[in-house]
């Protein structure tokens, strides 16, 4: 069974992210997909102001599950848009797959950006 958590200690997050080959971020939080007790994927963001930036989301080495990061990838949006904040932008630190991306939400603005408008995303069932 699929499990989607949020990482609770630093410590935690930095073991888990170096499983996914996600570089540490002390200033970010965190969320990670467990498929049983198998690590599946790591995603790391941070909020800042009133927009939410997604680092990272990937699997550890020789792992494929694109429907478990899918998943967890909405799944910590969600946590954000309930949180009030509804611009989130994909800011790509590591080397995220774009096709992953693209099929979360995130689409490039005007601006070149990575964008993913949380306004009624989640309630609106048009997705």
């Amino acid at each position: 069974m699929l499990r989607i958590i949020p990482i609770q200690t630093k410590d935690e997050q930095e073991t888990l992210m170096r499983a996914c080959s996600i570089p540490f971020r002390y200033d970010a939080m965190a969320y990670a997909a467990y498929e049983g007790d198998t690590l599946v994927g790591g995603a790391q963001f941070y909020l800042k102001g009133t927009a939410c930036y997604l680092v990272d989301i990937r699997s550890p080495e020789g792992v494929e599950d694109e429907e478990a990061l899918f998943i967890m990838g909405r799944g910590l949006l969600n946590f954000v848009d309930l949180c009030g904040i509804h611009d989130a932008y994909a800011i790509n630190e590591g080397n995220m797959d774009k096709k992953l991306i693209a099929k979360i939400g995130f689409w490039k603005n005007e601006k070149g950006e990575e964008y993913m408008n949380l306004r009624g995303f989640f309630t609106s069932h048009k997705h």
